[in-house]
């Protein structure tokens, strides 16, 4: 039989598709359920466009650009960043641990940071990635927890770190199925300390 051909198609690690390329992803895990594409503008840089639910109770459209800054034949290394406004079934003043707590996300949103992976040499190995990032949310209607401190702020800012560890195995030429866990590091002192995540998915590459 003829050799299989490699798939180093990935939408979660540091390779980016290549110029030409298109990709698409979806995700279902906890808290988020998700949908992207992608597409290689360049031989190392993929823009791409998104959409992540918290099952209904918020939305929220996104767009992502994916920068490799190294490739060999088994490591790649990538600048990552992503963000998008979200939009929320309720308003927060009736909202206490629904969609805001559970997903850490505001009004917008934007996350930079880095994703290295790894990939071994047979057509069909796996392809395991530590995803590091900053997120920061813009709300842009805080609400006053304390009724004694006056008037809150037109807006604030917060940050937390995300990780995620995870791999994609891929089945064939172009598809490839995904698991990724980690979780959410927040600053926030409404929202808990630390939001465990856990997804699996499936990713293809259209051409």
């Amino acid at each position: 039989s003829p050799p299989q051909a490699p798939n180093r198609y990935g939408l979660y690690g540091g390779r980016s598709l290549g110029a030409g390329h298109v990709g698409v992803g979806m995700e279902l895990g906890y808290p988020f359920v998700s949908a992207r594409g992608v597409y290689g503008v360049l031989e190392r840089l993929d823009l791409g466009l998104g959409v992540d639910s918290v099952y209904g109770l918020m939305i929220e459209p996104r767009a992502s650009a994916r920068l490799t800054l190294m490739d060999s034949p088994n490591v790649s290394l990538a600048f990552v960043v992503d963000g998008g406004h979200a939009f929320f079934l309720r308003p927060p003043d009736t909202e206490d641990r629904g969609a805001r707590y559970l997903s850490g996300r505001r009004d917008w949103n934007v996350a930079p940071g880095l994703v290295a992976s790894f990939q071994g040499d047979s057509p069909r190995a796996w392809r395991p990635y530590l995803d590091v990032r900053a997120l920061f949310a813009f709300d842009t209607d805080p609400v006053q927890q304390d009724p004694l401190s006056g008037v809150p702020p037109a807006w604030k800012l917060d940050a937390a770190v995300l990780v995620r560890l995870g791999v994609e195995f891929p089945v064939g030429e172009k598809t490839s199925y995904a698991v990724t866990f980690g979780g959410d590091f927040r600053s926030r002192s409404t929202d808990a300390e630390f939001m465990p995540t856990l997804s699996v998915g499936i990713v293809s590459a259209l051409f």
